[in-house]
């Protein structure tokens, strides 16, 4: 079975940061799970697609631009 983002991330976090270098590594996990949050959803619309017997040909949008549309994924 494949892991879920939410425990990806669990597993990889330092839970209680005592330095600027353990804050600094809870970031990039943090970003580093948003990415794979993005690809599994993105991974999910495609097969519901697939499984469906639908395509993308009479959309409008791809799996991916609706996400980004939807979660604003622009970094801040």
């Amino acid at each position: 079975m494949k892991q879920t983002v939410v425990d990806w991330l669990e597993d990889n976090l330092i839970g209680n940061p005592f330095s600027a270098e353990d804050f600094a590594h809870n970031v990039k996990i943090f970003k580093k799970a948003k990415e794979m949050y993005k690809e599994q959803m993105i991974e999910f619309a495609n097969s519901f697609y697939d499984e469906c017997g639908m395509q993308y040909g009479g959309l409008e949008k791809s799996a991916e631009q609706y996400y980004n549309e939807t979660f604003n994924t622009n970094e801040k």
